[in-house]
């Protein structure tokens, strides 16, 4: 390999570790986005089954500080949604800006690869026409006897 091959490596090897690490930001932001969809669906269940037991107390009858109460933690649980639902959406454009990130990086390396795999065929080339010069020169430079 010659200078124009290894600082393509070098270029190329900083690249890989630029996307390596866009990797993990991809994954952590995937998984925050797919760990909120549980927290809400987990929400979603509490508040019906909350609800259910709500009607259940009011059909039976109960205090006007019972029904009060349960409207209050009720209305936390429904606060508690959309405290979620803002989350989810800010994660959601998180990972719509890191999958960005990630494409350009992957991006770059596979043209940086490209360009590596370029510089190195050209350097093989240049040198198999130098070796083959030396070659001819030699080949030329030797006198037979027949002539």
């Amino acid at each position: 390999m010659s200078k124009r091959s290894k600082r393509l490596k070098l270029v190329l090897d900083l690249a890989e570790k630029k996307k390596q690490q866009a990797d993990q930001f991809l994954a952590a932001s995937r998984q925050r986005v797919e760990q909120d969809q549980k927290t809400m669906t987990q929400l979603e269940e509490y508040v019906a089954d909350y609800q259910q037991n709500y009607l259940g107390a009011h059909t039976e009858g109960c205090t006007g500080a019972q029904l009060h109460t349960q409207q209050a933690f009720l209305q936390k649980i429904q606060d508690a949604k959309s405290a979620q639902a803002k989350a989810m959406e800010q994660n959601r454009r998180e990972l719509d800006v890191v999958e960005q990130h990630w494409k350009a990086a992957y991006a770059r390396v596979k043209g940086l690869q490209k360009l590596t795999d370029k510089a190195v065929e050209s350097e093989l080339q240049e040198e198999e026409k130098a070796l083959q010069k030396q070659l001819d020169e030699r080949s030329q430079a030797i006198k037979t006897p027949f002539i």
